[in-house]
């Protein structure tokens, strides 16, 4: 195919453009199985059709900005307005710039560990000063790390009260340089848990309150963590205490993208961010599910790959960017689409 393929979506409705080529598109998606080898080529342009008042214009772009990796996770902002995103399977993390160029930001092969990194990286989090922080899993440590620049890569925490962290999923960096994370834990003794390392590296239990844990947020003020939970229809708000833990879980918002199997309950959740109006953002089933700052429902932007998570950037902070993998394969892409809402200031993310 040598002509772009366009989508028009809205309301979840995808209408194929450019017939020859699209009519081709159309096939492939449909008759290709899961498990082929040869996996259908994403769109290079979608239109989104339904407007979010404040959020998003109707007729916005979504491009594609890189297909064909082996994963994408952890976009967020970097202080020029790019952005950083993973890629865990090989625990490299890229720039991209406003014209998409890509550079190498991190990779494990000549930063600290000569033979590489086993893996991964599936979160990032960047503050003031640039540094970025991951939550990294490198042979035997696993736990929350500096990663840029690179020679001042190393973990930070590993443990809490000498128990050993199981696979730190997302990252929340506050404005006083303390880190709230998720950790899915595992068994009885591993809680599922939402943990935050304070600046002196010293690491409190947030909450446990929850079932199986992913993505997280802060609030605009700091004042509310906001969490996703892979066992509820619903994510979650909790009150941030004056010493860092978690108090009065409640159910903030029922997410639209639940889809039940022959396993029980899916909502697909994933990563989640806020912009500068207290606005929420959400990855579901659905695509990227929009809420106020109270928790009600605007819309719900549909997308042509199963994000995992987004971020704001760009010169303006209006480019949202969200990786995410394909719905036939698991590999690794990133698209934008330049929003009316904007980057909350004063944090990456």
């Amino acid at each position: 195919m040598n002509r772009t393929t366009e989508l028009l979506f809205g309301a979840g409705l995808a209408v194929l453009l450019n017939a020859s080529s699209a009519t081709v598109r159309a096939q492939t998606l449909s008759a290709a199985p899961a498990t082929s080898s040869v996996q259908p080529a994403l769109p290079a342009r979608v239109i989104i059709t339904s407007a979010i008042p404040g959020v998003l214009a109707a007729g916005s772009p979504l491009l594609l900005v890189k297909s064909g990796l082996t994963s994408s996770e952890g976009p967020v902002a970097a202080p020029d307005g790019s952005v950083y995103f993973s890629e865990p399977s090989i625990s490299r993390v890229y720039k991209v710039d406003a014209d998409d160029h890509f550079t190498v930001l991190f990779d494990p092969k000549r930063a600290d560990d000569p033979a590489g990194e086993r893996w991964r990286l599936p979160a990032l989090a960047v503050n003031s000063r640039g540094t970025v922080f991951a939550c990294r899993r490198a042979g035997s440590h696993i736990g929350i790390a500096i990663i840029y620049p690179t020679d001042q890569a190393k973990f930070i925490a590993e443990a809490y009260h000498g128990m050993p962290f199981i696979a730190p999923n997302d990252l929340s960096l506050a404005k006083d340089g303390g880190i709230y994370f998720t950790d899915p834990g595992e068994g009885p003794q591993r809680a599922h848990a939402i943990y935050y390392v304070k600046p002196s590296g010293e690491v409190i239990l947030g909450t446990d309150n929850l079932g199986g844990p992913n993505g997280l947020v802060l609030s605009r003020d700091e004042k509310t963590l906001y969490a996703v939970d892979s066992q509820s229809e619903y994510f979650y708000a909790y009150d941030v205490q004056p010493d860092h833990t978690l108090q009065n879980r409640r159910n903030f918002a029922r997410l639209q993208g639940i889809v039940q199997t022959d396993r029980g309950m899916n909502n697909g959740i994933d990563g989640m961010i806020v912009d500068n109006d207290g606005r929420l953002y959400v990855i579901s089933n659905a695509g990227i599910e929009v809420f106020t700052a109270k928790g009600a429902a605007l819309g719900i932007i549909p997308l042509p790959i199963k994000a995992q998570n987004l971020a704001f950037a760009g010169k303006d902070g209006r480019m949202l960017y969200i990786v995410g993998h394909s719905k036939t394969a698991r590999d690794g892409n990133l698209y934008k689409i330049h929003m009316l809402a904007r980057k909350l200031t004063g944090r990456a993310k």
